[in-house]
């Protein structure tokens, strides 16, 4: 910055001394040579120029002197002038100014966007899912201009010449495309992203991919005013010092009293002090691992589920929070007679009322009210149409949050809740079936077994004896040991097991007991956790199904929670809800199923077990979101059914047609013949 105001400096100076020179060659050719005002202005111009007409011409020894201490003191000032100018053309510390300078314009003209403060692995995370998801989106929007494209072209030479002029075809596409995307500006959430960060490295690296960035220090008022503070929508937070977090979250805070914080922490108990100073919301990314781990070891298809309808971007699937402003046209209205399958592709999975309270799979005859906020799933390009319908003839007008998002106290896991039934409560591992192993006694492993109930099914492999200790007082079955090795592997039951959760830090360890794994059981699902990117491929080659980093699932998490607060909450509340008690559970249509050969509706689960449908996973692996009561379960099928824990485990037992009966295997696509 500095260079470049040294070379503005220079470009100021140059352009003075040339009207300085300008104005000594008039004055002294009008008193030397007695020339006329315009005459002098001719000749000082022509002769700075070193042009030499000869029309006019010094006629005098002293004016012969003067014309050639003119020369040098005209050559030596645009020579000056050129050496600046060249710098501020081709330096890069100038180029860099004069880009951040334009960037600065262009945050400056921002309303209501986004702001992500860090640098670091989470951030990394967030921006490279934001780059991916926007260049996914522009070849999803090239491909929807296809046949537009190839429409003019079959007009002007005929449906038969089809195969002919591919490159005329590849130009016409790219024109459509390009007119498009210049009517749509701003569409990208990349658009309205800017980035705070301290280091100068990561900046740049952003820089180049085209992201807005400010490069400073984001605890400073000055800062997070450049960033636009006052008059942003939301601020995502995830420093890698807690302590700076937390004075970003208080000056942001003092900023703008309106704007949605969300904030990462990396240790738990930073939390509510966050929410204290303003947050809206907490990320912590271990414990968010954690969770996603769990879900993905325990309820595989409940996992797949919501990737599907939230994170996939191979799935043209979007899930969007429809606000029922005062001025809703659908205030009133019951949700089935809005049609939204048939008009927007789109179906509803919950609401969230007025008061604060989630409702999942409203039906039909729900009476839709004022302030009231819908969760549905659509194709991508039908949401924004869906949104027009709820507002109406409203003004799209950006509009507040209009609750604090605060975390549910966790539920003391060391005591059992009173909820659960178990049919293992006493039973000995060596004669275990269908049981769940998890690996580890790290961060990621113990937010996850943190989380778990020791009355069920769950074997715990760790080789730090104090907490092997510490969870059999607990209650949970404890095998000492390595996961690394086999025997251990087999006093833990894996081959009889439904699925492995390997929670370990150590690579070698990581990829052994998978590999292990993998040979005593092929049936057996295996989730494992990786803290580096290169280790994902290798514990996938070495047999994982499923490989989970903690630092990517927290910016996933991170982006949803402030991208789609709505969503977010709805999500945390009937995934696994122990504070509510309300879980999302998968039901497997096996070959002794009672409700293989049903329709859903049929079935009554509201009414018996107050349970709601909002997915099925069909005998394919595609999945349907909010499925039609009418349609007939099959085999192979699995429903995903948000339900009270209380009737958790009837319901599967109704479902699979026996006490003991569960899934053959949590592998999709595995066959089991």
């Amino acid at each position: 910055m500095e260079s470049f105001k040294d070379t503005q400096r220079q470009i100021r100076a140059a352009l003075a001394a040339i009207a300085l020179v300008i104005v000594i060659g008039v004055v002294g050719y009008m008193l030397i040579e007695q020339m006329s005002f315009l005459d002098s202005i001719w000749a000082t111009v022509v002769t700075l120029a070193t042009v030499g007409y000869g029309d006019i011409v010094p006629r005098t020894p002293q004016g012969r002197v003067f014309t050639i201490l003119l020369i040098i003191m005209g050559l030596s000032v645009f020579a000056y002038g050129l050496q600046a100018s060249a710098t501020l053309i081709i330096s890069p510390t100038v180029r860099e100014a004069r880009q951040r300078r334009r960037i600065q314009r262009a945050i400056d003209r921002l309303q209501h966007h986004y702001i992500i403060c860090g640098a670091g692995e989470v951030v990394d995370k967030t921006i490279t899912y934001l780059i991916e998801g926007a260049k996914q989106r522009q070849e999803a929007q090239l491909t929807q201009l296809h046949e537009p494209a190839d429409a003019l072209l079959d007009r002007i030479f005929g449906a038969a010449a089809r195969g002919r002029f591919p490159r005329l075809r590849r130009l016409i596409r790219s024109l459509f495309y390009l007119f498009a995307r210049a009517g749509h500006r701003g569409d990208s959430l990349l658009d309205v992203v800017v980035v705070v960060t301290p280091s100068h490295a990561f900046a740049d690296h952003l820089r180049e991919n085209g992201l807005m960035v400010i490069e400073g220090d984001p605890t400073e008022d000055s800062v997070l005013r450049r960033a636009g503070i006052e008059h942003a929508h939301a601020l995502m937070v995830m420093l890698d010092d807690d302590t700076e977090s937390l004075l970003t979250v208080l000056t942001a805070r003092a900023l703008n009293t309106e704007l949605d914080i969300t904030a990462a922490t990396l240790e738990e108990e930073m939390a509510p002090k966050m929410l204290r100073v303003g947050a809206n919301g907490i990320i912590a990314p271990f414990d968010t691992a954690g969770q996603f781990l769990n879900n993905a070891t325990l309820r595989p298809a409940v996992n797949d589920f919501f990737n599907a309808i939230l994170y996939s971007p191979r799935i043209d699937l979007q899930t969007t929070a429809v606000h029922l402003w005062d001025d809703s046209p659908w205030i009133g209205q019951a949700l089935g007679s809005l049609d939204l399958r048939q008009r927007f592709q789109a179906g509803v999975i919950g609401l969230r009322r007025e008061s604060g309270e989630y409702f999942y799979a409203p039906g039909d005859s729900y009476t839709l009210k004022e302030n009231e906020i819908l969760i549905a799933v659509a194709p991508t390009k039908r949401i924004a149409p869906l949104q027009q319908a709820a507002r109406g003839s409203a003004p799209n007008r950006p509009r507040p949050l209009v609750w604090q998002r605060l975390p549910l106290p966790a539920a003391p896991h060391h005591e059992p809740h009173p909820v659960y039934k178990s049919l293992y409560d006493q039973q000995r591992i060596t004669d275990m079936s269908g049981h769940y192993v998890i690996c580890g006694s790290g961060r990621i492993a113990r937010n996850t077994i943190n989380k778990l109930n020791p009355r069920r099914p769950f074997v715990i492999i760790s080789d730090d004896e104090v907490y092997a200790d510490q969870l059999s007082r607990q209650g949970f079955r404890v095998v000492s040991g390595s996961p690394q090795h086999e025997d251990t592997l087999r006093q833990a039951g894996v081959a009889r097991a439904l699925a492995l959760m390997v929670a370990v830090e150590d690579p070698a360890i990581s990829v052994l007991a998978v590999l292990n794994a993998r040979t005593l059981s092929r049936s057996l699902l295996i989730t494992a956790s990786a803290l580096t990117d290169d280790m994902i491929p290798k514990l996938r080659r070495a047999g994982a199904d499923r490989v989970v980093n903690p630092f990517q699932v927290a910016a996933l998490a991170v982006l949803l929670t402030t991208t789609r607060p709505a969503v977010s909450d709805f999500l945390q509340y009937v995934i696994f809800n122990l504070y509510v008690g309300v879980e999302t559970t998968e039901l497997y249509m096996q070959d002794d199923s009672p409700w293989i050969g049903r329709m859903i509706e049929s079935l009554q689960l509201g009414r018996t077990y107050h349970a709601g449908v909002i997915g099925l996973r069909l005998a394919d692996g595609q999945y349907l979101y909010a499925p039609p009561g009418s349609h007939v379960l099959g085999r192979d099928e699995v429903l995903i059914v948000v339900t009270p824990m209380e009737y958790a485990d009837e319901l599967r037992l109704t479902a699979h047609g026996s006490e003991t009966k569960r899934p053959l295997t949590l592998r999709r696509g595995f066959s089991t013949d």
